[in-house]
């Protein structure tokens, strides 16, 4: 299984762990305060379904490379990062939204969207040519070997 896969699905698991504790905290009232419905989703549903998604495919297609290391897997990575920084801004922002009224919170709730946007762009980049049929594999090994032998 490749480093990327791993670390997503471990990341997903501890926010799967988070979402739950949190679940909890709202059902038997231990926690409240401000935005923490929304937050509890986004945990779940980002943090844990999306991230376990992203790692199990990428480690179910064969990827490009089978190199390990952040420029090899480099779409995989940057995918990683934006996702997760994203859950992170909306950590913070999404109770201090309820709670402040500076211009900051909403900002960053934007910022959150726009990078978990950025990170289903990065990571069909990346996905994208890992779901061809074996006949164009074919045909780019095909060109690949071609251009290879023309630069000889």
């Amino acid at each position: 299984m490749p480093r990327i896969a791993r670390v997503f699905i471990k990341t997903g698991l501890i926010y799967f762990l988070a979402s739950l504790i949190l679940g909890l905290a709202i059902e038997f009232n231990w926690l409240q305060f401000p935005g923490i419905v929304p937050l509890f989703w986004h945990l779940l549903m980002v943090g844990w379904i999306t991230q376990i998604i992203f790692g199990v495919s990428m480690w179910m297609f064969p990827g490009r490379t089978r190199e390990e290391g952040f420029k090899a897997q480099l779409w995989g990575w940057l995918t990683y990062i934006f996702l997760n920084m994203g859950l992170l801004f909306r950590i913070v922002a999404e109770p201090a939204t309820y709670v402040a009224e500076a211009e900051l919170w909403s900002i960053l709730i934007v910022i959150s969207a726009v990078s978990q946007v950025a990170a289903a762009v990065v990571y069909i980049i990346e996905l994208w040519p890992r779901i061809q049929s074996k006949e164009q594999r074919r045909k780019q090994r095909k060109k690949k070997r071609q251009k290879q032998k023309a630069k000889k």
